[in-house]
């Protein structure tokens, strides 16, 4: 396997934010919420937790969301083994608030570590690889 660039995983990030940003405003209409000007518990509600469920169902099932397969790449434990649900949720959901909340500095990181893993891929134990070539 060969390690995906940061680059790579930032095309796959913002694809998978227009994949979900329309689906939230759309649930959070549907739901009622002004989206102009939503309370903390709204937001929490009808954006975190929706995206939090995306990200994890995706890479427990997957190793993968949309956006990473559409760049072929894919989320592996540092053994090369797929991911579980735990370490799904570790990764994406404790892991990355831990890698935004200094200023994104989590996310950075990858772009210095030998292996490009951001803070999440540390604190669940996983690296992001990307399909190798066919070899000619």
């Amino acid at each position: 396997m060969v390690t995906a660039s940061p680059w790579r995983r930032l095309v796959a990030y913002l694809v998978d934010g227009l994949i979900l940003a329309p689906l939230v405003v759309l649930v959070m209409a549907l739901g009622g919420v002004d989206l102009a000007n939503p309370t903390p518990l709204q937001n929490f509600t009808f954006n975190a937790l929706p995206s939090w469920a995306y990200y994890v169902v995706f890479t427990a099932l997957y190793g993968a969301t949309p956006g990473k397969m559409l760049l072929g790449i894919r989320v592996v434990k540092t053994d090369g083994n797929p991911v579980d649900w735990l370490t799904a949720f570790m990764r994406e959901v404790v892991g990355k608030t831990l890698s935004i909340l200094p200023l994104g500095l989590g996310y950075v990181w990858a772009f210095f570590h030998p292996r490009r893993q951001a803070w999440h891929d540390l604190i669940a134990d996983t690296w992001v690889a990307r399909r190798e070539s066919p070899q000619s």
